[in-house]
């Protein structure tokens, strides 16, 4: 069982952060913003506006190259006013390409950990003239997030943090991507597919997570 003062401090960054870089799009203009976390276990994205765009920084985690990595360790920020001009990552370039994403925004977040280095992404699909004022609000967003990862060390080890932080986005996905099945097979509601799912989860004494992956994985050996 896990600690309940750690897990509530876990659930509280979960929030701070995702209103930080909520906050962030709005007053940027960007389109979505995402955190990337290195630690012991890897690469991950623990924190997103827009699940859609988690898929350009796992293109970046993929290939080993990007803005978003290479801010990871400190460094002036990376501005990419027009993706499909850069020629530095190729394989971040075609991804943004896929995505539709224009212009890209990429900061060192300042944890001064040694457990765990993290980023700031913001993207937008238009292009975003960056000015010196939008440069130091960025970095104030950035320096926002770090405070905020650094507050709950004293209940949990970052890099810990950070990897469970990542475990919860992709079960939040995996349970998303299941009710729109569910939502478009039996022309019901986001909140009635949730209620099936958690029923099903009862009733079985398993996971909602399970559950919902089975889901998804029933479906993907449909199509």
């Amino acid at each position: 069982m896990g600690d309940p003062t750690s897990d509530a401090a876990e659930t509280r960054l979960n929030r701070l952060l995702n209103l930080i870089l909520e906050t962030a799009v709005d007053v940027l203009g960007y389109d979505a913003a995402t955190i990337t976390a290195r630690h012991e276990t890897g690469l991950s994205t623990i924190g997103a506006t827009d699940q859609r765009l988690v898929d350009l920084d796992v293109a970046q985690y993929e290939s080993g190259e990007g803005p978003c990595l290479d801010v990871l360790d400190p460094h002036e920020p990376l501005y990419v006013e027009d993706v499909l001009a850069e020629d530095r990552w190729e394989h971040f370039r075609r991804a943004a390409e896929e995505l539709g994403v224009h212009s890209s925004l990429s900061l060192h977040i300042p944890t001064d950990s040694e457990g765990v280095a993290a980023s700031l992404n913001l993207y937008a699909k238009r292009a975003v003239d960056l000015g010196d004022n939008q440069l130091r609000a960025a970095q104030g967003f950035a320096e926002q997030l770090a405070a905020a990862i650094i507050s709950v060390d004293a209940y949990r080890a970052t890099a810990t943090l950070a990897a469970d932080l990542a475990e919860a986005m992709r079960t939040r996905a995996v349970i998303e991507q299941a009710k729109g099945m569910l939502m478009a097979r039996d022309r019901i509601t986001a909140d009635e597919a949730f209620t099936m799912l958690v029923e099903q989860s009862q009733n079985q004494n398993r996971k909602l997570r399970d559950i919902a992956q089975e889901l998804v994985d029933e479906q993907t050996r449909r199509d």
